[in-house]
């Protein structure tokens, strides 16, 4: 009977260092993915604020500099 509960206290530990290698592995994998979506929305938010100022300045040019009355 020795025997057999040692060898299924090894599989428990096993199984135990397996479940904790997993978790380990999953909680990374959703940080990194955290990480990634935050760098993307802010990458948006940069791109897009940069693109709205361009558009802002040719606007600016090409349609009310260029059709002033000459004074």
């Amino acid at each position: 009977m020795s025997n057999n509960s040692s060898g299924l206290g090894t599989l428990i530990g096993i199984a135990l260092v397996v479940g904790a290698i997993i978790l380990v592995v999953y909680i990374a994998i959703l940080l990194a993915g955290a990480i990634a979506a935050v760098a993307g929305a802010g990458g948006l938010l940069w791109g897009g604020g940069t693109a709205l100022i361009n558009y802002g300045k040719s606007f600016k040019e090409n349609i009310i500099d260029s059709n002033r009355a000459p004074a």
